[in-house]
């Protein structure tokens, strides 16, 4: 009888303190290409929650449809709290700017982010033009012979080519599925702008001096690039909000979702995570899952932009 209530308090006492989670490996769905942003970032934070946590975290590329695949097959997992999706807030609603219904945000809980992912429009340094109001100017004079390419942020894409329409310019508009191909296409020559987050290979590139940051596309502003400005600060109406956070399922076990809250808190303040965001012009800061919850609002807003612009 001693030894069974010395069993039952140990596993009680587990329990109440988080350490029963978790026990085996960690699957973390990436729902863009490798290399990208959000996966770059993923990897560095990963690595130190792997220390921390003292299991493997498995990450598990499922890149397509903006993201929609990798949350589909988020879906489907388990929801014990060992498969978790890395997901930006603005792709809950990439599906409508696909003439789908926005992806139903009632089914995940927001654990906690990691990065406010700044959106940023690069050109090439062999451009004619080196500022935003330049690239207006030489759009308007040469109607269809620029190309735009989506750096996987569908709203984003979306916010610019609102502001095109705006200005009445015709550039060519080309989505793909993550940061590291469009940043492979505008180096290739194949196109002349991108978007990409801060901290993508595009941004990764400009930072050396190989392409020129024009504008920003989102909502906020970034020390490095302080001439930059915002659409809303332009006069447009609309601007992208994206977080970089951790999501499981609605009912997964409370004891998952504070583990991976306390233990993404703590190693955000690692000095040597820091050094490596660094590296990449990247802060990283801890966001918690209100915060999450509130940027996917904000994206809620730029969805509009779908039925105002159409395909």
């Amino acid at each position: 009888m001693k030894r069974l209530f010395l069993v039952l308090f140990l596993v009680i006492g587990f329990a109440v303190n988080g350490q029963a989670y978790p026990d085996r490996p960690i699957s973390m769905i990436v729902p863009y290409n490798a290399g990208g942003s959000l996966d770059s970032m993923t990897r560095i934070v990963v690595e130190f929650m792997k220390q921390e946590l003292d299991v493997p975290i498995l990450i598990n590329n499922r890149p397509g449809a903006s993201g929609t695949i990798g949350a589909e097959a988020f879906l489907k997992a388990k929801d014990d709290g060992y498969t978790v999706l890395v997901f930006p807030t603005s792709s809950f609603i990439t599906p409508v700017f696909q003439g789908r219904k926005a992806i139903n945000t009632d089914e995940f809980k927001p654990v906690g982010g990691f990065i406010k992912s700044e959106r940023i429009l690069f050109g090439r340094t062999d451009a004619p033009y080196k500022t935003f109001q330049e690239l207006i100017s030489y759009a308007r004079e040469n109607p269809g012979k620029l190309k735009f390419g989506s750096g996987g942020s569908t709203d984003t894409a979306y916010v610019f080519k609102y502001i095109l329409q705006k200005e009445n310019l015709d550039i060519n508009v080309t989505l793909f599925n993550g940061g590291a191909p469009a940043a492979a296409a505008i180096m290739g020559k194949h196109v002349d702008l991108i978007e990409g987050g801060n901290g993508s290979p595009g941004d990764v590139a400009a930072m050396a001096g190989k392409l020129i940051p024009l504008t920003i596309l989102s909502d906020g502003k970034l020390s490095k690039y302080p001439d930059l400005k915002t659409p809303l600060d332009l006069g447009y109406e609309y601007a992208s909000s994206v977080m970089f956070g951790f999501f499981l399922h609605a009912s997964a076990p409370a004891e998952a979702a504070q583990a991976l809250e306390k233990t993404l808190k703590k190693v955000l303040q690692n000095e040597k995570l820091l050094e490596k965001f660094a590296g990449r012009g990247v802060t990283p800061q801890f966001f918690t899952g209100d915060e999450l919850q509130n940027s996917i609002e904000a994206g809620k807003k730029v969805a509009k932009l779908y039925e105002i612009i159409g395909e």
